[in-house]
């Protein structure tokens, strides 16, 4: 494993001996972590119930807080971009909530923005962890563990953390934020600031009275010259960035009301914080959290909206179209036949910045919503990439903002990247551009093929793609997903070749690009992938699938009965282009599923 002296920017390159190290001082510490299913207690973390020092969530909002906008029986939630609830379904019978887990751990990036902002170093450790499973289609699960390899990383990477920090006299004396000849005075403030914005709430008594007793113990851990203060501060962070509060988020409120657990404050901000921004609370969260004014739906989607016009949040919304849209895979479906020499796995990078560039000029300049995600005819072109669209002008390799012929293009799914990577070398794939489309953007289910199905096999003179898919899959087991779906959905993106530059025609034959949206109640016609793409933004069941996929990146699975209600309502408003993307974000936090957890949750 790399060390930390190398991963911390301006850090000293010594690294001091621990005797004996803080895991091995609190057996079991962090190794523990990924076997908590039950009652939760042990160095770091209360067993309590509720937030120590937050409240503990014995009041809030029941489930007929008027903000939710999923109660149930009639929408709740105001008009308008960011209302959310007016519009949506007349009646709607909620199922159970979900059982989600009590113990989030933070994802590999949310421990990286954990760390930074808690220490003020620039570093980025998780490169050398292994890396998060995926679930419900994103990196950010609820069920992720900590393993042996993780847990030895964690702790590792704690060690080189805290003497870095202690290395580094700027922000040591930040993060101290006292003046260490005051003594026992400033070690318990120290204790007492940091412990809170490590684990989002106040320290408990016998948490402060733990890490104050640790910290005395210092001088005897650490060797080295430093001060015995400076050993003091150096153990106790690391034993914080080990600490089950740091890296889980642990839900412990145990108050009902309507048959749902109410979050406290705190929890509530730090679901908040870590959905929109992923990172831990700022002091406004915090302090809203202190004051218990997080006490109804409409004032979390009040934060919900100040979080969304941050950075942390462009962040956010970057990343998720980047696992949704599955831009990782471009690197390895980029290899081409020489008769396209400008597109090698080299250009993946460019066309994966060309869609984050447009999603966030959509979504944050323009201030659109799903409907121009799929419809815009713009986008954002290099010198090579320009030439693909047939685009003139003056470029060179950095990104520039292009309009693109409205009778050509449309939206992500007529973009290079997206075309290119669901293509053959030589050819385009009407399958491959319908299975994504089906899978991804209309949440449809198709069944994996039967092993050892060939591959298409070479276009034969004067015979189109189309007409090759086609014969291909006119058998009787291929027919039904084929011709019934898939066929019909892919065959729209025809006028694109191997490489996503625009055709009419193709073996000297004219390109069909006619399909349906099959698979949908009404299975709209169309004529070309412009005609599609206009039919998928109105489509419901791409509205409800946008709505979906976003609930699994925020709450780190899948879709059920309880979140039905919520879905129906956001699927409705995301027909309307003033319906933003980040007014969905808002209302995500008006559900009952982001205000309050199943008390089946283990």
């Amino acid at each position: 494993m790399m060390t930390m002296a190398r991963q911390v920017r301006g850090a000293s390159t010594r690294s001091p001996r621990f005797a004996p190290s803080v895991a091995r001082l609190w057996p079991g510490l962090t190794l523990l972590l990924g076997a908590c299913t039950g009652a939760i207690s042990g160095p770091g973390i209360s067993a309590t119930g509720g937030d120590p020092g937050g409240g503990g969530g014995s009041s809030g909002p029941g489930p007929t807080d008027p903000g939710i906008i999923d109660p149930g029986t009639g929408m709740g939630g105001a008009a308008g971009p960011g209302g959310g609830g007016a519009g949506g379904p007349a009646a709607c019978t909620p199922g159970d909530l979900p059982a989600e887990t009590r113990l989030a751990r933070l994802t590999h990036g949310q421990y990286e923005n954990s760390v930074r902002a808690l220490t003020g170093l620039d570093v980025h450790p998780a490169a050398e962890f292994p890396a998060d499973q995926n679930q419900a289609g994103f990196d950010r699960g609820i069920d992720l563990k900590v393993g042996d390899a993780l847990g030895k990383g964690y702790r590792t990477t704690a060690e080189g953390i805290a003497a870095a920090l202690v290395a580094n006299a700027a922000a040591y004396q930040k993060v101290v934020g006292c003046d260490p000849a005051t003594g026992d005075a400033c070690a318990a403030a120290f204790v007492a600031a940091f412990g809170q914005r490590a684990f989002r709430r106040p320290l408990a008594d016998a948490e402060k009275a733990s890490y104050l007793s640790l910290f005395g113990k210092g001088a005897t851990l650490v060797d080295g010259a430093a001060s015995a203060f400076q050993k003091g501060v150096q153990v106790t962070v690391e034993a914080f960035l080990q600490s089950p509060s740091f890296l889980y988020r642990p839900e412990l409120s145990t108050a009902q009301s309507g048959g749902l657990v109410i979050l406290s404050g705190y929890e509530l901000a730090s679901r908040l914080s870590y959905f929109i921004q992923n990172s831990p609370p700022d002091d406004t969260l915090l302090a809203a959290a202190a004051a218990g004014t997080l006490a109804s739906a409409d004032a979390v989607a009040a934060q919900a909206r100040r979080l969304v016009a941050t950075p942390a949040a462009h962040d956010t919304v970057r990343d998720f179209h980047h696992q949704w849209l599955n831009l990782d895979v471009y690197a390895n479906k980029l290899t081409k036949d020489p008769a396209y020499p400008t597109v090698t796995p080299a250009l993946a990078p460019v066309l994966a910045g060309e869609t984050e560039r447009f999603v966030e000029d959509v979504v944050f300049t323009q201030g659109k919503g799903f409907p121009s995600l799929m419809t815009a005819p713009f986008t954002y072109a290099n010198k090579t990439t320009a030439a693909l669209y047939g685009v003139s002008g003056t470029f060179d390799d950095s990104l520039k903002r292009v309009d693109l012929p409205p009778t050509q293009r449309a939206g992500l799914l007529t973009q290079l990247g997206f075309l290119a990577s669901n293509a053959y070398s030589n050819q385009s794939s009407p399958i491959h551009r319908g299975v994504f489309v089906v899978r991804r953007v209309l949440c449809g289910t198709i069944p994996d093929p039967p092993p050892n199905v060939p591959q298409l096999p070479a276009l034969g003179a004067a015979q189109t793609t189309r007409q090759a898919v086609d014969m291909h899959t006119a058998s009787a087991g291929c027919s039904n997903c084929h011709h019934g779906i898939i066929n019909p959905v892919g065959f729209g993106f025809e006028n694109y070749d191997a490489v996503g530059k625009f055709r009419t025609m193709e073996n000297g034959q004219p390109v069909d690009a006619t399909g349906t949206l099959a698979g949908t109640a009404s299975q709209p016609a169309f004529s070309n992938a412009i005609e599609e793409a206009a039919a998928i933004a109105a489509s419901p069941e791409a509205q409800g699938c946008y709505a979906k996929t976003w609930l699994r990146y925020a709450f780190g699975r899948v879709e059920s009965g309880g979140d039905a209600c919520a879905v129906g309502v956001l699927a409705q408003n995301l027909a309307r282009d003033d319906y933003r993307v980040t007014d969905l974000l808002v209302d995500l936090t008006r559900t009952r599923a982001f205000m309050y957890r199943s008390p089946a949750s283990n």
